[in-house]
Order: C-alpha cells, then sequence, then structure tokens
C-alpha cells in the first residue's frame, strides 16, 4: 500500500464506525512494522485511545508497559503526566535498545512473544524489561558522554535526557509498578483511599530499599494514575518510605515542582485556545478547567502547608490570578447580554438552534464557577451577575407566558427562558418564577 494511500486512510479511520475501526487497525498491525504504518497509528492515536481496541502484543508494547501511564496524552486537552515521557523519545530509543540487547535475544523474545499467554507471558515481561533496563541504562551513558547524539534522531536536552532515566529506572523497578498498577485500578482514581495510599507505601518502601533511585519514577506513576495528581501532594509528605529527611524533602519538591508546572501548562494552553476562539469562546470548558484548576491548586497549597514549604507560593499565587481572570472574561463578562441575545428571533420567530446551545453552555458555566467563586474572589461579580441575568429571564419570561395566547413562538420564548433559568439557579427558582407567572395568568 502507498505512503499517499496510508495517509488518506488514516484520515478515514478517525471517522468510520467503531467495528470497522477495530478491524482495519487489526489488518494494520499484521503489516509489521512500516514506517508508513507507524505514522497512520500516530495519526489515530486520539481514537485509538478513545475505542481501545484489543491489539497485539509485540517487543516495544510490552517493553513500554511500566512507563506507559507516563506518555503524553494522545488526545487534546487531556491532562498531561507530571514529568512527561514524549513518544518521540521512546520511538528514537527503541532501535538502540534492540541494538543493544542483541539481535539474538531480540528475534529469541519475538518468537516466544507469538504464543506466550498468562505466566509464560508474564515471565517473558519480565525477562525483557530487566535486558532492557540494561540496554537503557548503557544507551543514556554514551549520551551523556556525548556519543550516539547523530542515531538519536532528536535534539538532546536535559528534560530529554531524565525522560531516558525515567525509562530505565521504570524498568527496573518493573515488578514493583505492576503492582503498583493493580492496587490502583481502574485508571484514573477518582478518589484516593487509605488502601490505595498503603499500597503506595508499601510498595514505596520496599522499592527504596532496593533501588532509591527509581523511587521518584514510582511516585510519579502512582500520580498518573489519578483523576488529579495533586490529591498525591496531601498524602505525599506523611508517607514513610524510610528515607532520611532530607531525600524525602527532595522528593516531595520535586513531584510538587512537577504538579506546579503541569497546571500552569494547562493554564498556558487555556489561554492559547481563548485567543484562537475570541470569536465564540467554550464558556462551559472554561468554567469546567477553573474548577479543575482550583481544585488542583487547593489539594497543592493544602501539601504546602503541611510539609510547611513555601517556595511555590509566587507560583500558585500567579496561576490563582491567572484562573480568576479567565473566568472573570471567558464566564462573567457580558454573561447576560450573550444569553439574552441567543433568545432573540431568527428565520420561522424561533431562535437559532446553535445560538440557544452556546446560552445553556453559557448558564451552566454560570452555575458551575459559583463553586469556586469564593477561592477566586469573585463572589460579589459572580452574584450581581447572576442575579441579573435571571431578572431579564424572568422578565422575558413573564412577557411571553404571562397572558393568554396561542402557543407558537412566543410561548416557545417563554419556557426557554425559564429553563435557562434553571441551568443558572436551579429547579427551585425556576419553578417559583413559572408558577408565579402562571398563577397571576389564569382567569379569575
Amino acid at each position: 500500500m502507498a505512503a499517499e494511500d496510508l495517509n488518506i486512510l488514516g484520515q478515514q479511520l478517525l471517522y468510520i464506525d467503531e467495528q470497522k475501526f477495530r478491524e482495519v487497525v487489526s489488518l494494520l498491525e499484521h503489516m509489521g512494522h512500516n514506517p508508513e504504518v507507524q505514522k497512520t497509528f500516530s495519526l489515530i492515536r486520539p481514537r485509538l485511545a478513545e475505542v481501545k481496541p484489543r491489539r497485539r502484543p509485540t517487543l516495544k508494547r510490552v517493553f513500554c508497559e511500566p512507563f506507559e501511564d507516563l506518555f503524553e496524552p494522545p488526545l487534546p486537552g487531556d491532562r498531561t503526566p507530571v514529568d512527561a515521557i514524549e513518544r518521540v523519545v521512546v520511538n528514537r530509543l527503541w532501535p538502540l535498545v534492540e541494538a543493544e540487547m542483541g539481535a539474538t535475544l531480540v528475534a529469541d523474545l519475538s518468537a516466544r512473544l507469538k504464543s506466550a499467554d498468562g505466566p509464560a507471558l508474564e515471565a517473558l515481561s519480565l525477562e525483557l524489561w530487566t535486558a532492557g533496563a540494561a540496554a537503557v541504562f548503557a544507551v543514556t551513558a554514551a549520551f551523556e558522554a556525548g556519543r550516539l547524539a547523530d542515531e538519536l534522531e532528536i535534539r538532546l536536552n536535559t528534560a530529554r535526557v531524565r525522560q531516558l532515566q525515567h525509562v530505565g529506572n521504570a524498568l527496573a523497578a518493573a515488578g514493583e509498578i505492576v503492582a503498583l498498577k493493580k492496587a490502583l485500578s481502574p485508571k484514573p482514581v477518582a478518589r484516593l483511599h487509605d488502601d490505595h495510599l498503603q499500597a503506595v507505601q508499601t510498595i514505596g518502601k520496599a522499592l527504596a530499599r532496593s533501588r532509591p533511585e527509581a523511587l521518584r519514577v514510582l511516585v510519579l506513576v502512582a500520580a498518573a494514575r489519578l483523576a488529579d495528581p495533586a490529591m498525591l501532594l496531601g498524602s505525599l509528605w506523611n508517607l514513610d518510605f524510610g528515607q532520611k529527611s532530607s531525600d524525602r524533602a527532595a522528593l516531595f519538591a520535586e513531584v510538587s515542582g512537577g504538579v506546579v508546572a503541569q497546571i500552569e501548562t494547562r493554564v498556558r494552553v487555556l489561554k492559547n485556545a481563548a485567543a484562537q476562539d475570541e470569536g465564540k469562546p467554550d464558556r462551559l470548558a472554561a468554567a469546567d478547567l477553573a474548577v479543575d484548576l482550583v481544585n488542583s491548586l487547593d489539594a497543592t497549597r493544602g501539601a504546602m502547608e503541611v510539609s510547611r514549604r513555601n517556595e511555590f507560593d509566587k507560583r500558585l499565587k500567579d496561576i490563582r490570578g491567572a484562573v480568576h481572570e479567565m473566568v472573570r472574561t471567558q464566564v462573567l463578562h457580558e454573561a447576560d447580554g450573550s444569553i439574552i441575545a441567543a433568545m432573540a428571533p431568527a428565520a420561522g420567530g424561533f431562535p437559532d438552534r446553535e445560538s440557544l446551545l452556546r446560552a445553556e453552555n453559557h448558564a451552566r458555566a454560570l452555575r458551575k464557577c459559583a463553586v469556586v467563586a469564593d477561592s477566586l474572589g469573585l463572589r460579589t461579580e459572580l452574584r450581581t451577575v447572576t442575579d441579573r441575568t435571571i431578572g431579564t429571564l424572568t422578565t422575558s419570561a413573564r412577557q411571553a407566558l404571562g397572558s393568554a395566547g396561542t402557543v407558537g413562538a412566543g410561548t416557545r420564548a417563554g419556557y426557554t427562558a425559564v429553563r435557562l433559568i434553571e441551568l443558572i439557579a436551579g429547579p427551585t427558582e425556576a419553578n417559583r418564577v413559572l408558577t408565579e407567572i402562571l398563577e397571576k395568568g389564569r382567569p379569575l
């Protein structure tokens, strides 16, 4: 199949039905390691993450299992793991690992993998991870000594060298990481319970004795398996890994710095998205992210207080200020005018459907931001905007429903106004407004 044909196929695979998608993915996998096939898989990675088709194991896929939670997300907007590993780094690393392990061992493992299952697959995986760890450490040492830079075919920097170290340490601690992943399942873990924390502490303590340099990557994998990595910070300071106090403080500072940097990145991405969508911003997405970011900020701030560390205070304050500005400009600014304008009649006397959907999203965003308004110092401004919007909607509902008449565009506009009141203030307030209007409109 020509490269151009594969590129066209990759585009089509993003939209075909799920069953057909699974079948084509299976066929592509049997085409082997053709570079164009790999480009096609890169193109459809967001759909692979969404559908999660069962894929046959390959040496490279098994190799990646211990650190796969640290990969950058395939779907735009998804949360990036703390101290993430770039896929391009592993793609360039893998041929060098194969060469370091040797053709004989690679061929033997590949042949056995075709029929391996259950305990046999587990044994093969451990063998691959052990050999792979030694190979990665050897390759990393060569990079740090200034060799093999051309073979890697990507620009080296401090962050990418650290990623190589994470890969090697994850492979060396693969047994412990597999146990951790079983304890923190299914991913993402929405809430940390005592048994989760006990598992992290027990596994981490054993690893700190045998391979202390791998403890950090174990903690990073634990954070990556949570719905919000900041949840781990509040407990991390009190987890006993048997370390010296200075080592515990260093680990906490490194992970905390990664969490703060992750939040900063998400705020930066949001600002860029807002700049691009200035005409029709997604208000509800902004509100969802604001709530998520404030929860992360509060968890991080709490962890800092527990650990009595303040080196991130200014960065956390700047983040909170950025979220404050985002909510003020993208959700609160001219909310009443935006929502009311969407109810204006279009062709046929009814409001435009797309405009109404945007108004409903904006209304939901207002209500959602009430959860974080106090934390962001926006309580008074939110209350003012909300009261003004509900007041205008109530007036519109009264005008449309308050007098007798035939059912038509006016009646629909009235019930649309009540619906928007419900999205902003809840069903109790919407029912109160509707009951008052209908009772006043009844004939004596």
